[in-house]
């Protein structure tokens, strides 16, 4: 599609993309200009603040798209419909773990201090739905909080580790595994 007719939404999708395949410091302007199919003066033009900029437009976009999913958690459905829904959100987000994690990869961006706000809200957000989850699934606070962590940081280990070994069954694992005792009581 060339670029001018473009939507915003669509040149941030591929802003992302660029983002999660090359890490914020492996992104050229070169590279990013490939990708959304826009001059180096176009995106200049969208984005004055330069690729700092696009990668912060970038996790508003993050958070824009993944909202309704989060939001579809507030449903009738009970505690381990929601969590199958979000786990499947998640594995079609991320390709059944043959893509890269946005958020892991402007982590360990040379300056992340840059995102570190916007990267903050992220993972909160990420594991609030965690929380609320286990939450309504009658866990204590505390246990809801420390779940929805670990929920965390095993699906984005679970990426880092399939990118790794190039085995996305990693990924897809541990997706099952947290499907399967997240919720539970006993642990």
């Amino acid at each position: 599609m060339p670029a001018p007719l473009m939507t915003r939404e669509e040149v941030l999708d591929r802003l992302m993309a660029a983002f999660r395949k090359h890490g914020y410091d492996g992104a050229s302007l070169a590279e990013l200009s490939k990708r959304t199919g826009l001059g180096k003066s176009s995106l200049y033009h969208h984005f004055p603040g330069g690729k700092e900029q696009m990668a912060v437009e970038v996790l508003a976009h993050l958070d824009r798209t993944l909202r309704p999913v989060f939001a579809s958690l507030s449903d009738g459905r009970p505690p381990d419909a929601k969590l199958a829904g979000l786990l499947d959100a998640v594995s079609a987000f991320y390709g059944d773990g043959k893509v890269a994690c946005l958020l892991e990869r402007l982590c360990a961006s040379a300056d992340r201090s840059r995102f570190a706000r916007p990267l903050r809200a992220s993972f909160a957000s990420f594991m609030g739905a965690f929380e609320q989850l286990c939450r309504e699934a009658g866990l204590p606070l505390a246990a809801a909080r420390a779940r929805a962590e670990s929920a965390v940081v095993r699906i984005e280990g679970g990426l880092v580790v399939s990118a790794g070994t190039g085995d996305t069954g990693v990924f897809q694992r541990t997706l099952r595994d947290l499907r399967e005792r997240l919720l539970r009581r006993d642990g």
